[in-house]
């Protein structure tokens, strides 16, 4: 059995009738989701797209971001210390976890392998980033959700812990309380969100003596927002429906500095292609910046964590 094969060959005859019935206009919507659904379930939950969605990510889903966000992840962890705060629970064998805005599953795999026991449960605009449904642990379960909207029914009130990181690009209008009313209503009466987050406007360059790095912060500063409602969510959260919700802040040294900085990089040249999409001013601006990073300079960004219980 070929199953890459046969979603070639339904979705080419897909696109065949499409264009047949478009050119008697007959509409096509509802028989590409037809379609759609049919090669997910021929080839036992398929992963790749078949068809297009409305995606607001403002960064890539190539191969090359797909490592970074891996190396992020690692990153992360080494500067935390952990995957779940200490402050939430997490001995019970039958914990139900799910992680929000995905990615790749980074995160899911590396705590199903310290919690074989638990339920885990990953949610994504798109699950392009995510490996074959057939090579993921058995207790790693992978589903499309946009967050905007309100989660599947049987997963309301449904999860112990919440987690969910880097999600700033798709709050609007400076108002975490849309984002933050559907993640809770995926949490257990008593369960707990995590929420990971950057402080870009905290953020800063540091060089050393007599390097300047005028090129690294303009470059930085085409990333960085005014996300003002980071200072004012615990204080969110205690007003919808958390306890005793804190704010931990975590900021790495000079000596990993150079492997964070290079990760924000990367996370620029995605940006760079995906919307500046001036490849002339972005490469020339990427290479001064280098040059800056080697002479002895790098992006430094403190990273936030909130804890809240239900």
């Amino acid at each position: 059995m070929d199953p890459m094969g046969d979603a070639r060959r339904i979705l080419v005859n897909q696109d065949h009738l499409s264009t047949h019935l478009m050119a008697h206009n007959v509409g096509t919507a509802d028989l590409k989701e037809e379609i759609a659904a049919d090669v997910i379930d021929r080839l036992g939950g398929w992963n790749g797209t078949t068809i297009s969605a409305k995606d607001p990510y403002a960064l890539m889903r190539d191969c090359n971001a797909n490592s970074r966000l891996t190396a992020q992840h690692y990153l992360w962890k080494d500067l935390l210390g952990f995957l779940v705060h200490p402050d939430i629970p997490t001995r019970a064998d039958d914990l139900k976890v799910a992680d929000v805005a995905t990615g790749n599953g980074i995160w899911l795999h590396d705590f199903a392998r310290k919690k074989p026991s638990a339920e885990l449960h990953g949610f994504d605009i798109s699950l392009d980033q995510v490996g074959p449904r057939p090579w993921l642990p058995s207790n790693i379960h992978m589903h499309t959700w946009n967050i905007f909207e309100e989660p599947p029914p049987q997963f309301v009130g449904y999860f112990d812990i919440v987690h969910v990181r880097l999600i700033t690009v798709v709050v609007e209008n400076n108002d975490p309380r849309p984002v933050l009313a559907n993640l809770t209503k995926l949490l257990s009466p008593s369960g707990y969100l995590q929420w990971d987050e950057v402080d870009t406007i905290s953020s800063s360059i540091k060089s050393v003596p007599l390097v300047t790095a005028g090129n690294l912060d303009e470059l930085f500063s085409q990333l960085k927002g005014h996300d003002t409602w980071k200072y004012h969510l615990t204080e969110i959260m205690n007003q919808n429906g958390y306890t005793d919700s804190r704010l931990y802040t975590y900021e790495y040294g000079l000596d990993i500095a150079r492997f964070w900085n290079d990760n924000y990089i990367s996370t620029w040249k995605e940006f760079a292609e995906s919307v500046l999409k001036t490849p002339e001013l972005s490469r020339e601006l990427e290479q001064k910046a280098m040059e800056e990073v080697r002479n002895g300079a790098a992006i430094m960004v403190p990273k936030l964590v909130w804890i809240g219980k239900r």
